[in-house]
């Protein structure tokens, strides 16, 4: 129910003890003696009671009675102290009576009953004393209670809060001073007139905002009608969920409206009430469909859980045998992923047994992986073993013998399997080095030869002059297919001696390397350089994916034999190939 239906319910219930039925209450205050005290009839039962006890009968239940009585209840036992002290001085004047009899003068004789009762009453009257005290403490707290409730009916009177708030706080304000007990005498009469005149001056605010009600109520209903019919164009909402979530926002919506005109309340809520049963009905229907999709969701996924569960671990053997498995179980992982969820009650516990299995198939995978491993860092070991035997050749002065040699190295190096991935181009580089270093000693026996690389070098010299010696036009276009002119040249020039080798082209490189940080200006231009390496990064890799492989066809052109025609068709078609791919790495050179 919202704020102002709060306030419409308050506002059709009067409030208790209206200013109307006020009048000044100047009613005295009970004391102490007054409290919890038994009506007229009750203290003579009790008085009636005692009649046939003895003084000593009476004096013990006395001493009873105060010993047991508690000082904030000690009202509770006036009429019974009364009664026992009227019967006991009942008796004490018939006593005193039969003394006097026949004498005019009679000597007083102390009497140990009588005292003892004295004392009683004495011990009694500082009881009453001590409990009228904590009373009248009592109502100076209680008196402070009541001033702070003026207060805060005084704060309420001025408020201009919405009624919806202020009357309840009043309401609970008037029980609460109900709640309060006495107060001292003197301050009744003032501080019930205190509170008459915040009562008569809030029913007067209450009077008041009845108007301001009317108009709310004609706007409320304005409000309530557009959300019913709202509420009934959801219907035609094919989204059954979105129906759903639009209605709950209506409903807040609603209770945040407030009340309507008493009238009309049963009314417009049967129509929008109406209208939500539709949209719920909707909804359950779509969720009781869902339930039967879930369902079927729970049979396609039981079906892939037997499927990876059937997985024969222990015919895995092979390296491709595991990785046409493990694209098979990504390929179930993916299709389970499109599946969408099963029921509430089994979504994950199949889950666990979908993670388990695909577990179970992992971990094998990764236990033969393991092994692939240690076997590969063997094999690793053992191309370090040839490694070290070809660097030994380096030392021989028989190139023939030691080429010889290296054939049967790499004949045994292709015989191992494969090694770890980050160490197998590194050592293969190494090993590839050593061979061609002592290829090239071979080839370097005939004199012809080593003029032959010499002249090379000294043409490849030249080119380096030439770089060197290249003054940039400013035309970055021309100067680029200058260089790269030179480049070609340098390139077309066969082989120099092995020792140069290195030597040389460091020098070339260092020469144009230097000619085209001037023509692109790379000094000034970092940002520039940074996106072109980044965008030659991919012509990079081809590149020296192409050198490797020509440099692989190059090293097994070593180990065919033209004897045969048909290994001069072998060695044909290899250097027409090793053609192609220097064409291709050419071009890449012009993109680079």
């Amino acid at each position: 129910m919202s704020n102002l239906e709060n306030q419409d319910n308050i506002l059709n219930n009067p409030i208790e003890n209206s200013a109307e039925n006020m009048t000044e209450i100047t009613t005295n205050v009970p004391n102490a003696d007054q409290v919890a005290s038994p009506s007229n009839e009750e203290a003579v039962s009790h008085e009636k009671s005692y009649i046939n006890h003895t003084r000593e009968e009476l004096v013990k239940e006395l001493s009873d009675m105060i010993n047991n009585a508690k000082d904030n209840v000690v009202g509770e036992i006036k009429h019974s102290v009364e009664a026992i002290k009227q019967a006991f001085y009942k008796q004490q004047k018939e006593k005193d009576s039969l003394l006097s009899q026949g004498s005019e003068v009679v000597e007083k004789v102390v009497d140990s009953v009588e005292e003892a009762f004295k004392e009683l009453l004495g011990k009694y009257k500082d009881m009453k004393a001590s409990a009228n005290a904590l009373l009248a403490e009592e109502k100076e707290k209680n008196l402070k209670l009541k001033e702070d409730i003026l207060t805060k009916l005084e704060e309420l009177t001025n408020s201009t809060d919405d009624l919806s708030t202020t009357i309840p706080a009043f309401r609970k304000l008037q029980q609460e001073w109900k709640n309060i007990g006495q107060i001292p005498q003197s301050a009744v009469t003032e501080i019930w007139k205190t509170y008459n005149k915040y009562q008569e001056k809030f029913y007067d605010l209450i009077k008041i905002n009845n108007e301001l009600r009317e108009y709310d109520f004609k706007k409320n209903l304005e409000l309530k009608t557009a959300l019913c019919a709202t509420a009934e164009k959801l219907e035609d909402e094919p989204n059954a969920v979105l129906a759903f979530n639009t209605l709950q926002k209506l409903h807040e919506e609603w209770r945040e409206i407030g009340p309507v005109a008493k009238e009309e309340r049963e009314t417009i809520w049967n129509r929008f009430k109406e209208a939500s049963t539709k949209i719920n009905k909707k909804h359950q229907a779509y969720f009781e469909s869902l339930k039967e999709q879930e369902e079927e969701n729970l049979k396609l996924k039981t079906a892939l859980c037997e499927k990876v569960e059937a997985i024969d671990l222990e015919k895995l053997k092979t390296r491709k045998q595991w990785q046409d498995k493990i694209e098979e179980i990504l390929a179930i992982q993916e299709e389970w992923k499109k599946i969408g969820f099963a029921t509430k009650k089994a979504n994950n516990k199949i889950f666990k047994r979908f993670r388990e299995a695909c577990d179970r198939f992992f971990k094998a995978k990764n236990s033969f992986y393991k092994g692939i491993k240690e076997e590969m860092a063997e094999n690793l070991a053992k191309r370090k073993v040839l490694l070290e035997k070809a660097e030994a050749l380096k030392a021989t002065e028989n190139w023939k013998e030691a080429s010889e040699t290296v054939k049967e190295l790499q004949k045994e190096w292709r015989k191992i399997g494969a090694t770890v991935k980050k160490h197998s181009d590194e050592i293969w580089e190494k090993f590839s080095a050593v061979c061609d270093y002592i290829f090239d000693q071979k080839n370097q026996i005939s004199s012809e030869a080593r003029a032959v690389e010499e002249d090379n070098l000294k043409q490849k010299r030249a080119l380096v002059e030439k770089v060197n010696e290249f003054v940039p036009t400013g035309d970055r276009n021309n100067d680029v297919a200058a260089l790269k002119e030179i480049m070609a040249e340098f390139d077309k020039i066969g082989f120099v001696p092995i020792k140069e080798k290195a030597s040389i082209n460091s020098e070339f490189k260092k020469a144009v390397d230097s000619k085209f940080d001037i023509v692109f200006d790379r000094k000034t231009r970092k940002e520039d350089n940074k996106v072109l390496d980044e965008a030659s990064n991919k012509y990079l890799k081809e590149y020296n994916a192409l050198k490797k492989e020509i440099a692989a066809y190059e090293n097994n052109i070593l180990f065919l034999t033209s004897s045969s025609k048909k290994g001069n068709s072998l060695v044909d078609e290899m250097n027409k190939k090793i053609e192609e791919l220097k064409a291709k790495l050419s071009q890449l050179s012009d993109k680079l």
